[in-house]
């Protein structure tokens, strides 16, 4: 089997593989270049450090939520499809969350979708300080749902109702619930509360 060249984007694409599978930990320069058949040293003639690959990695993701489609006419349309877009990407690589975190303000991608969030939402009549809490309310709430899911990724079920299954009578509506607890995001769960933090945000607009 011919191997592949060992080119910036793919040593992205490997770094990216292993964080998906195992995590950030998982990810070093000696794993790396075994994953690409290359000697460690190969991947220096690319990148410089560990935290350079890490970089454009984010910037890689960054990318994918900066490029897709937008919402057209209201500005909350906007806003929704940007963070919609956010959100697909964490759904995608829940264990990259950290680097999708820092890729917003790290990253050349990050920094356009940054941009053309903070331009529609002045855009929209938002002052400076109002724009910042759009932001920080929507992001924390995307990022959260993330990291929801990802530490459901790594709970085991069982460890989710086995200890109220032995103590049922004190913990009822945990069972009622069950397993339940442990899903993150079913369908259309993120896009209705996102839709709710939307309108409270354009009720206080309106009120201005």
């Amino acid at each position: 089997m011919t191997r592949e060249t060992l080119t910036p984007d793919r040593i992205v694409e490997l770094a990216l593989e292993i964080v998906d599978r195992e995590g950030l930990d998982a990810l070093n320069m000696r794993r790396l270049a075994a994953q690409a058949g290359v000697k460690p040293m190969s991947l220096y003639h690319h990148f410089p450090s560990k935290d350079a690959i890490l970089d454009a990695v984010g910037e890689t993701l960054a990318a994918t939520a900066s490029s897709a489609p937008r919402g057209s006419g209201a500005w909350q349309d906007h806003v929704r499809a940007l963070f919609a877009a956010l959100h697909g990407v964490v759904q995608r690589h829940p264990r990259a969350l950290p680097l999708i975190s820092r890729a917003v303000v790290r990253t050349p991608s990050g920094r356009r979708w940054m941009e053309e969030l903070m331009q529609t939402l002045l855009g929209a009549g938002f002052d400076p300080a109002g724009a910042g809490a759009v932001y920080h309310t929507l992001g924390a709430y995307t990022l959260g749902v993330g990291y929801a899911g990802l530490l459901s990724l790594e709970t085991p079920l069982g460890s989710i109702t086995g200890e109220p299954a032995l103590n049922w009578s004190d913990y009822p509506a945990m069972l009622r619930v069950g397993l339940r607890l442990a899903v993150w995001d079913h369908a259309g769960e993120f896009e209705t509360g996102l839709d709710v933090l939307l309108t409270h945000f354009a009720a206080g607009l309106e009120g201005v």
